[in-house]
């Protein structure tokens, strides 16, 4: 009962202006679609994220839409979404839940992904890689720029060394 409050709270604390933001992210939308959907400012739109994240103490955009998409089933009588908000095909929602430590746990699935005892398992829904996410993601998303960048361009010379070979040859 205690949780059903927090989560009314925390609906009640959304100005209407996040909710029309919110209910756009959770449908996989970009900032700049957002903002013209709405006719705000990407800015603007990327201040209303933050504040709802702060809101929801939560890290990445991807939380938020899986918070706010809970809060609001929560909320409801009757879910308003069938399916989870953000699911990747690396995770199947039915057979994975995070657990306390924030590992995954495997469950099996009782009609609708919940255990028979009624308890609801928070459901986690990975959209990028987990090293991706997080305190070090920007690092680690540059990284693998960087490292396909270079890949990529060793690739071109030596196929470049190789064309050379041959011309040679063919003269």
């Amino acid at each position: 009962m205690d949780q059903a409050l927090d989560t009314a709270a925390l609906l009640e604390d959304l100005s209407d202006k996040q909710r029309e933001v919110l209910d756009l992210l959770v449908h996989h939308k970009t900032s700049k679609q957002i903002a013209r959907a709405l006719e705000i400012s990407p800015h603007t739109v990327d201040q209303r994220i933050l504040a709802a994240r702060r809101k929801f103490g939560v890290d990445t955009r991807n939380e938020l839409a899986a918070a706010y998409m809970a809060a609001l089933s929560e909320g409801a009588a009757d879910p308003t979404y069938e399916k989870p908000v953000y699911q990747s095909s690396q995770v199947d929602a039915a057979d994975k839940v995070r657990n306390e430590t924030g590992g995954f746990d495997a469950v099996k699935n009782h009609g609708g992904g919940h255990p028979p005892n009624g308890a609801r398992p928070q459901v986690y829904h990975r959209v990028v890689p987990e090293s991706f996410e997080g305190r070090y993601g920007y690092f680690w998303r540059l990284t693998a720029i960087v490292g396909l960048t270079l890949g990529l361009l060793i690739a071109i010379l030596v196929g470049l060394a190789i064309f050379g070979e041959l011309s040679e040859l063919l003269q």
